[in-house]
């Protein structure tokens, strides 16, 4: 245990940079039971300056920079910041020494519920954000995932902190609003029973909308966004012990990832430039997507440093090389989950697959829906349903993260003869039935898996495969497979079959 007895904490005066705050010195106080912390709220050029979009702000800096001239006065000890707001040059007196385990870096869109019948009337929505990312980003995202035709978008720039935004939509004319989804489960979880009337004002927001969380795969964030900034003196050794403490390592050099290839195409917030990282057991994920000043677009969604396989592979190796060739099963509908998933209220329902929803099935608005992909996104849109959001290909066992918004059990919606998940509860909704094996698969050497039911089956009828090298995206199917084939080397993590046919056939 350290030996100090008062630290000085100062940040903006906004609810949620207070709770910020008071979390960095919550933790500090844990490790060091003598330590008293002062707190010390300032307001920046940023938040007095409400009109102008920050994107054209005259500089970076303007939640940042007052707060930091204090730091470098000897006015407080550390300033606590949302990370996404730092420029990224901050000069060499300040050092940033800690970063706490991140929140969710995601955004979350609201669309009210009473605008519903006249955006599909128009065939448009109007959205408040003046983020060119956002912008950027939600204009494809909200024509091709949200449940009813979409023909045009328009953006209106809006400022203020979260509760004035929020009641600003709400009470306003427009359809849409979005907003970092860390920063409102912040704001509704915590401890502080100051902010307890808050939680239940934002909760009575939220009861108006419906809303979605995007995922991460095509709408990466700012750099930094969910992750707190601890800023110190570069001379103050003492203070920069404590802080290295309570750093979370992974988190920060995930958001130093992300700041350096903002900075590589320059950075600002006129930029429509979204970047993410993200540890998963089996590796660094990365997403990254935008618009450069000169206009040229650029999208990855890959595990960052991939161990691919290197060597020259033909296309009459791999399998499936189309998925015209993946057709192992004939699926037959499971008649009586209708009433089952009809009968469902107040549940989040996981659809492990477009075709694990029957037409006829009716789901319930008290319920949450949640998709294993994006495809089965899309493909639910397309039907008119509402989704919530994905766990993005990235498995069951990812962080849905939504106890703010939700507490409901989950229950998932798969085929009869599904492997145990983390999701105990299932309504089968289909059965599989194998089809005939044409091809002569024994001569492949590198295969992608969509799911462990085609894995043993094929590996059933040719073992031989067993030897050959083996691809699946990560969750479930991975788990299931790995439980055959036991050499680590033998089978890899791919982010899709797009991917990986990519990455081998470079096609």
């Amino acid at each position: 245990m350290v030996s100090f007895n008062k630290v000085r904490i100062l940040s903006r005066k906004s609810d949620l940079a207070i709770i910020q705050a008071k979390e960095i010195g919550n933790i500090l106080q844990k490790k060091n039971t003598n330590l008293k912390i002062e707190y010390i709220l300032k307001s920046t050029s940023g938040d007095k300056d409400l009109n102008t979009p920050l994107s054209e702000m005259p500089t970076p800096g303007v939640f940042t920079d007052d707060l930091r001239n204090d730091l470098i006065n000897k006015k407080c000890d550390i300033v606590v910041h949302s990370w996404k707001d730092l420029p990224l040059d901050t000069g060499n007196k300040t050092f940033i020494a800690a970063t706490l385990e991140r929140a969710d870096q995601r955004d979350i869109l609201f669309v009210k519920k009473k605008n519903i019948l006249k955006i599909k009337k128009n065939k448009s929505i109007s959205i408040l954000s003046s983020a060119p990312r956002r912008i950027y980003n939600l204009e494809s995202f909200a024509r091709d995932y949200l449940p009813f035709e979409i023909n045009r978008v328009d953006f209106k720039n809006i400022r203020g902190n979260i509760p004035t935004r929020f009641d600003k939509f709400i009470n306003g004319s427009d359809d849409g609003f979005v907003v970092a989804k860390a920063a409102l489960d912040r704001l509704l979880i915590n401890d502080i029973k100051k902010y307890v009337p808050l939680s239940k004002l934002i909760n009575s927001y939220i009861d108006q909308c419906y809303w979605t969380i995007t995922p991460l795969s095509i709408n990466p964030t700012s750099p930094g966004q969910g992750a707190l900034a601890c800023e110190v003196r570069t001379e103050d050794t003492f203070i920069r012990k404590i802080m290295e403490e309570i750093n979370n390592k992974e988190d920060y050099e995930c958001v130093k990832k992300e700041r350096e290839i903002l900075k590589k195409y320059g950075g600002g917030c006129h930029q429509k430039i979204g970047v993410s990282f993200f540890n998963m057991p089996f590796g660094l994920i990365k997403s990254e997507k935008g618009e450069t000043d000169s206009g040229d677009s650029f999208y990855s969604w890959e595990i960052n440093s991939n161990d691919a396989l290197k060597e020259k592979v033909s296309k009459n190796e791999v399998y499936p090389y189309s998925l015209k060739d993946y057709k192992l099963f004939s699926r037959v509908e499971l008649k009586e989950s209708i009433h089952s998933i009809n009968s469902l209220k107040k549940y989040c329902i996981l659809i492990a697959r477009n075709n694990s929803l029957p037409n006829e099935a009716k789901i319930d608005e008290s319920n949450i829906v949640w998709t294993s992909g994006l495809n089965t996104w899309k493909s639910l849109s397309k039907r008119g349903i509402w989704v919530n959001g994905s766990s993005d290909g990235m498995g069951e066992n990812s962080k849905s993260r939504i106890e703010s918004l939700s507490t409901k059990p989950w229950i998932k919606l798969t085929h009869a003869d599904a492997p145990k998940s983390k999701i105990t509860k299932m309504i089968p909704t289909y059965k599989l039935l194998e089809l005939p094996i044409t091809d002569n698969i024994n001569d492949k050497k590198h295969f992608f898996w969509m799911s462990s039911s085609a894995f043993k089956y094929v590996n059933k009828t040719f073992p031989n495969i067993i030897d050959a090298n083996h691809y699946c995206g990560p969750g479930n199917t991975y788990e299931e497979i790995k439980k055959i084939i036991k050499d680590p080397n033998k089978l890899r993590i791919a982010l899709s079959y797009k991917d990986w046919k990519k990455n081998l056939l470079n096609d």
